[in-house]
């Protein structure tokens, strides 16, 4: 796989095949709105990609890195802008221990008058490959 302007790591390379294999590679962002102002928004987890209904924490940190990764390195684009998805693409992060845990947290949130960021939210993004992600996969 060529790495020209930057060596990938394992795990970066296996998710740009990963991706380069996909229809559609969905990803999101977990966050917590607060139910006192639209404006305000927290981001409780970027980049996230679920494959499975319990991945850890720990794993999905990880793979979010690698993307946030190979996006600075320009070989993927992360799009969370549209207003287009697949119904099912995004299910499994609704089903998810991760965003269980992200409810209950704004859950506890809401009996805490001192507390702003009281609704989770999950922002629904793909991920495509750039130019130079084709090139390294030799699409």
């Amino acid at each position: 796989m060529n790495t020209a302007g930057g060596e990938l790591t394992k795990r970066e390379k296996q998710m740009l095949l990963e991706v380069r294999q996909s229809r559609r590679y969905p990803v999101a962002r977990f966050e917590l709105h607060s139910s006192r102002s639209e404006e305000l928004i927290s981001t409780a987890l970027d980049y996230v990609r679920i494959v499975e209904e319990d991945d850890s924490m720990e794993l999905v940190k990880e793979r979010g890195e690698a993307l946030r990764s190979l996006e600075e390195k320009g070989y993927i684009r992360v799009d969370f802008s549209s207003n287009v998805w697949v119904c099912g693409d995004h299910r499994i992060y609704y089903r998810s221990s991760l965003y269980a845990l992200l409810c209950r947290t704004a859950m506890e949130a809401q009996s805490l008058p001192e507390c702003v960021f009281d609704v989770p939210s999950i922002r629904k993004g793909y991920v495509y490959l750039t130019t130079r992600g084709k090139g390294a996969v030799c699409i």
